[in-house]
């Protein structure tokens, strides 16, 4: 079986190994890991992204709008977040990093 982490979790990882991110860039890096799932969904992610940006988690730190007019926000991982990967990430997980 793979080692995977929960979305959420596996979400706020790959946000403290980019200096930033978008719904689109982490979707499109996450996909061959979770591609599969049910929950794998702009949407999903979108609501994931909201949730820790309002648990003081991750900040946004650009806002543009792209070639279809459509709004993209770009996040990062902000020190509250490294503490919580420091604490709860597993050790075969650490890899240089933001952190």
């Amino acid at each position: 079986m793979a080692d995977i982490l929960p979305l959420r979790f596996r979400m706020l990882h790959y946000i403290s190994t980019v200096e930033k991110t978008s719904v689109d860039q982490i979707m499109k890096a996450l996909e061959p890991e979770y591609g599969l799932e049910k929950q794998f969904k702009k949407e999903v992610l979108m609501e994931h992204f909201l949730d820790m940006k309002a648990n003081l988690i991750i900040e946004d730190n650009d806002v543009v709008f792209d070639d279809k007019g459509e709004l993209l926000i770009y996040y990062s991982i902000n020190d509250e977040g490294r503490r919580l990967l420091e604490k709860y990430l597993p050790k075969r997980w650490n890899q240089p990093s933001f952190l």
